[in-house]
């Protein structure tokens, strides 16, 4: 665990749901960060930087996680501890986020701009925490929106390469997760299930 926290910090680039609207005079507002649809997220990825961080695919999988969320990783758990969570936020809506972190993933001519990639532990389950919080000028007013937060879980394969990305969709910030495939010409990402997670008990 102790090696998946550090590799999560060199690959850097909640509780409780309300999808009720705020609205507020913007100048009473606190720093906020709008996020950005999809759309404007897709296209070219940015340039990156390489990280420190040694991979062992022997081992350890990778994970690239998109801008647009705060997004947590509970390691070694299919559901979301109650209390003392082994868990870091791998993204989170700010400027800081829009600089790529990369240990080495391939990327697939789909990806979007922004992303962070970290290093898990492999064979043990892997649950991720999401939640999106939008926010829309209008006039001298700004219009808050929290979707509903959620959570999946997935085992991530030794020495294989994963995707998450979350979207707004009915009011909820729906988790979706790609494994990517390289090959000798190209890299292509197919998506698959990632079932829901829940509070242990």
């Amino acid at each position: 665990m102790e090696q998946a926290l550090n590799a999560g910090k060199n690959g850097t680039c909640l509780s409780g749901s309300s999808s009720a609207p705020i609205t507020m005079k913007r100048n009473a507002l606190l720093p906020l960060v709008a996020i950005a649809s999809v759309g404007i997220l897709s296209g070219c990825a940015s340039s990156s930087r390489q990280t420190a961080a040694i991979y062992h695919p022997e081992t350890e999988a990778r994970v690239r996680v998109y801008w647009g969320a705060t997004t947590e990783f509970f390691f070694n758990t299919n559901c979301i501890p109650k209390r003392n969570a082994k868990r870091i936020t791998v993204s989170q809506p700010g400027l800081s986020s829009l600089t790529n972190k990369t240990v080495g993933m391939p990327v697939p001519p789909d990806a979007y701009r922004y992303f962070h990639e970290y290093i898990v532990p492999a064979e043990q389950p892997l649950t991720v925490r999401a939640r999106i919080v939008s926010v829309t000028e209008m006039g001298n007013w700004e219009y808050v929106k929290k979707f509903q937060q959620e959570a999946s879980t997935f085992v991530p394969q030794h020495g294989h390469d994963y995707e998450i990305v979350v979207k707004p969709i009915e009011g909820r910030s729906q988790i979706f997760a790609r494994e990517l495939v390289t090959s000798d010409t190209e890299v292509s990402a197919k998506q698959f299930d990632i079932p829901p997670a829940r509070s242990c008990e």
